[in-house]
């Protein structure tokens, strides 16, 4: 009898021998650092030509962090993917389509066309040999994903909107929300593109001190990789074998890697928020203070906002949001598109499960204390500290999970738990 897997596994930048070498670097989200250099060019041009400063701007980055090969294969799935939607909205106009008939071909569509990079993560040669990281989210295709689903859906309930080709190519193909986030959705990058006054001073000062931060972000993020442990050549990796490892080993690997996971993304959305402050036309934050989060709900409230936002918006609240007795089923919806989302792998719903677990446990406990008039009970600065404890190394262990790609942690927790508590 067979069973059903997940296709080709993920690379895992935690437990490779070899770390990733410069292309693939530029070819990944860190490859936003190198948008830096055209900048003072976009800014010039844009004085007299915007539209073309922006576009031919993203193309060249796209090209000289990507090579030819998955330049060509990107731009032509964006094209594909907006004539696609262009074409829904036009039949939606001509009121051959109902709404709801355009958002089922919409979210269809797309998600058919991103399928192959799903199932076959490593299957678009980026023209270097060790094309390792998934082309899904690498390149940004994920990111494409939710900005052209929620075009496609806001089109079909709005289909007067007006589709200003030249103005939606921008918004495209502008580097600061492209391969990571911060996801910004079409009528807000056009209003701020309207408002744009390229020949005005851009905030130097404040783009400065984002870019600042990134740089702090990026050595933090460099210290806990260093002091994460590493595994050799031919050795099997902690999570694989963790009986191998010695319990100062596995602890590090336990906190740092989630603070590994959070200071690359945040370092990445100050790199992106700088730009984009100095271009003149900014983008979301993605992060707001994350290490203050108390609660499950707070911790989703400061970790990566705009695609949180975008899950409520266009997948939570759709499914019926808070209304009714099947909230902790919605929630389940949201974390397990969520983690499909991510790519294939079994770790990535493990950890959309637990998120949708602690959210549904945290809604009973709220719903209980309403119950009994405990509101805003328990309380104090112990409370709050009891409460950011549980949080975070809830959160720590979650992304552990996330990140044991094969084991989704069931060999690590026992044996540090094994050692810890003296078994």
């Amino acid at each position: 009898m067979s069973t059903w897997t997940l296709p080709q596994a993920l690379f895992n930048p935690l437990t490779a021998p070899a770390p990733l070498g410069p292309a693939e670097l530029l070819a990944g989200p860190l490859g936003l650092v190198a948008f830096i250099l055209l900048v003072p060019l976009v800014r010039l041009v844009a004085r007299t030509h915007r539209r073309s400063a922006l576009v031919l701007a993203g193309l060249v980055w796209l090209f000289a962090t990507l090579g030819w090969h998955a330049t060509v294969v990107l731009v032509a799935g964006i094209v594909a993917a907006s004539a696609w939607v262009a074409m829904l909205g036009a039949l939606r106009r001509a009121a051959r389509l109902s709404s709801g008939v355009m958002i089922a071909l919409v979210w269809g569509g797309l998600h058919l066309l991103l399928l192959p990079l799903w199932w076959f993560p490593h299957g678009l040669a980026y023209g270097w040999a060790a094309a390792r990281p998934s082309a899904l989210h690498a390149l940004g295709f994920s990111y494409f994903l939710l900005r052209l689903v929620a075009w496609g859906v806001d089109l079909a309930r709005n289909p007067t909107d007006l589709l200003r080709p030249a103005d939606t190519l921008c918004w495209l193909l502008y580097p600061p929300c492209m391969r990571n986030g911060p996801l910004l959705l079409r009528q807000q990058f056009l209003d701020r593109l309207d408002a744009w006054e390229p020949r005005q001073a851009p905030a130097r000062r404040l783009a400065a001190k984002r870019l600042g931060s990134a740089w702090l972000g990026l050595a933090g993020l460099a210290i806990a990789a260093v002091n994460t442990p590493r595994v050799l050549a031919g050795a099997p990796d902690f999570f694989t074998a963790p009986q191998d490892y010695t319990t100062s080993e596995l602890v590090r690997a336990f906190y740092l890697i989630p603070i590994q996971a959070y200071l690359f993304l945040w370092a990445y959305n100050e790199i992106a928020a700088g730009l984009a402050t100095w271009i003149g036309i900014r983008v979301d934050d993605n992060f707001k203070w994350l290490p203050r989060a108390t609660s499950v709900r707070d911790f989703w409230r400061r970790w990566h906002v705009t695609v949180g936002a975008w899950l409520r918006n266009y997948v939570y609240i759709p499914l019926g949001g808070n209304r009714g007795h099947v909230v902790p089923l919605r929630y389940l919806a949201v974390f397990g598109y969520c983690a499909l989302w991510h790519g294939s792998s079994w770790s990535f719903l493990a950890w959309g499960l637990s998120q949708a677990l602690a959210l549904t446990v945290q809604r009973g406990w709220d719903r209980l204390r309403e119950r009994l008039g405990w509101q805003g009970r328990p309380a104090g600065r112990a409370w709050t500290v009891l409460c950011w404890l549980v949080t975070m190394h809830y959160q720590i262990a979650t992304i552990v999970v996330f990140a044991d790609f094969e084991h989704l942690g069931l060999r690590l927790f026992p044996e540090l738990a094994r050692r810890l508590l003296g078994g």
